[in-house]
């Protein structure tokens, strides 16, 4: 599978996932926001893979089309691609919360205390409790990406 389309698949599920667990706007249903925010999610995986796109080499390119895969290898292949775009988007979520923490100029007491970060979550998940699955699944996929402290705590997704 084409880490574009992994990548748009990623996005997919992940818009709802988001989709499904709020309303989108004042009587209006879990049902409607899924198909909203479904399709916003497949946008955004294509973005970020055209963001990585330009950084890194397509596997695909470079295979030995000589020799034919299973079918169980295809689909192995096919699935891990799919969970590496989904970190490659929970990742660019990190580093937009990064990012905005860095233009509020709250940035830098975070850094000094990184403790900080957990409360930042229990209070956003107060108001919105779907936040803490998703805060801690973004930080995941930073963390895979590489985010630490000398990094300032920003993945670096390629």
């Amino acid at each position: 599978m084409r880490r574009s389309i992994s990548t748009i698949i990623a996005g997919a599920l992940f818009g709802l996932f988001i989709g499904s667990s709020m309303g989108l706007a004042f009587g209006g249903s879990a049902y409607n926001a899924a198909w909203f925010f479904t399709p916003l999610g497949a946008y955004i995986g294509w973005l970020v893979h055209k963001s990585s796109a330009s950084e890194s080499v397509d596997l695909e390119q470079t295979r030995d089309f000589d020799a034919l895969d299973s079918s169980a290898e295809k689909v192995g292949k096919a699935s891990a691609n799919i969970f590496t775009s989904l970190l490659k988007i929970l990742a660019s979520l990190w580093n937009f919360q990064i990012d905005l923490l860095d233009t509020l100029g709250l940035l830098q007491t975070f850094l000094k205390q990184p403790l900080l970060f957990a409360g930042l979550c229990v209070v956003i998940s107060v108001f919105f409790p779907p936040f803490l699955v998703l805060y801690f699944l973004s930080w995941l996929g930073a963390s895979h990406f590489g985010a630490t402290e000398n990094t300032k705590y920003r993945a670096k997704v390629a």
